[in-house]
């Protein structure tokens, strides 16, 4: 199921984030069905590419800004996050940022408010099947799991004490032309070492085309006002099914299998040196651990009460995003955006 927007009446939304990914992705969409767009920038330059939307600057964490821009909006998307800076900085975009823009849509009477948190609020050390019910336990280690479920926990409670209608999207790992992370930089680490790495575990790959469809739908299906909703694929294709695309697209074919449990023991040094230099210190073992896991993120409760499912198939996705990651195509962010 696919949301029909002009047949829901609404006509202005507000999209925080705005020049990131899976925001851009979400303001073009908007405009592409005749939703006039307020696109939220803290640098609005780097929304040049947004042609048709009102990009406009502003800080989540500047409430008095973000009151000024919800008003007039009929929904509000909560796309922006901070990631891999230092903690303070987390804490303050991804939870205090939240309530902002949650306080600014109360405000503003919006019809829905829809935020966008994460798969990694669940931790690293899961397996099998999750539901949107499963325990919260982000890495010790990681800023953006704590401060992402710190986030949705502040804007559950204070959706719940202000009667705000607000969803929740928990999407995985978003990829897709344009994908820096987990398009491009698997690409080019793909290609950068001498041999294709076998993780054991599951993978989460979702394409950037879903998550738009799944934040149009939340934004207006009556059955999402409340819950949480996973983005996910299920079933969960292996590492090797999902970085064997890069591989083929680089033309390798030398594999090397990982027990990534077993070396994530000897990455303690390498993690003390990067929290001693750094603000954002990354948890090394729980990523290596994370790749050996066997979880699938379950869309069944998507599929019950929206009728929603994923529709891009992963080699479908990839086969898209090849000319991007060749370098034979640019993406519009890259071509109109001033970076």
């Amino acid at each position: 199921m696919m949301a029909d927007i002009a047949a829901t009446g609404l006509k202005r939304a507000l999209v925080t984030g705005a020049n990131g990914y899976i925001a851009g992705r979400l303001v073009l969409r908007l405009l592409e069905q005749g939703v006039a767009v307020v696109a939220v920038c803290r640098d609005p330059r780097k929304g040049a590419y947004l042609r048709g939307a009102e990009v406009v600057q502003g800080y989540v964490t500047d409430g008095a800004r973000m009151r000024e821009l919800a008003q007039g909006c009929d929904v509000v998307f909560h796309v922006a996050a901070a990631f891999n800076e230092a903690a303070t900085v987390q804490y303050r975009t991804n939870v205090i940022g939240s309530v902002r823009v949650a306080e600014a849509a109360q405000a503003a009477h919006v019809r829905r408010f829809v935020h966008v948190s994460t798969i990694g609020v669940y931790g690293i050390d899961i397996d099998g099947r999750i539901t949107e019910a499963h325990a919260q336990h982000p890495s010790p280690r990681d800023f953006y799991q704590q401060s992402k479920k710190l986030g949705e926990d502040a804007v559950w409670d204070f959706a719940k004490a202000s009667g705000l209608p607000t969803t929740v999207i928990r999407p995985a790992m978003v990829y897709g032309s344009g994908s820096a992370f987990w398009s491009r930089m698997l690409y080019q680490l793909t290609d950068k070492l001498p041999f294709v790495p076998q993780f054991s575990g599951t993978a989460h790959p979702i394409y950037i085309d879903d998550v738009v469809d799944m934040l149009l739908l939340l934004a207006t299906h009556p059955d999402a006002v409340g819950e949480a909703f996973h983005c996910a694929p299920d079933p969960a294709p292996i590492w090797p099914e999902y970085v064997g695309h890069f591989a083929r697209m680089l033309g390798k074919t030398r594999t090397r299998s990982f027990p990534a449990a077993g070396i994530a023991s000897f990455v303690a040094p390498l993690e003390l040196l990067l929290r001693l230099k750094s603000d954002a210190p990354t948890d090394i073992s729980g990523t290596l651990r994370f790749v050996s896991r066997h979880a699938t993120y379950s869309m069944d409760k998507a599929r019950e009460l929206l009728g929603w499912e994923p529709r891009v198939p992963l080699a479908e996705g990839m086969a898209a995003s090849e000319a991007w990651l060749r370098g034979e195509v640019r993406d519009v962010m890259e071509s109109e955006a001033v970076i």
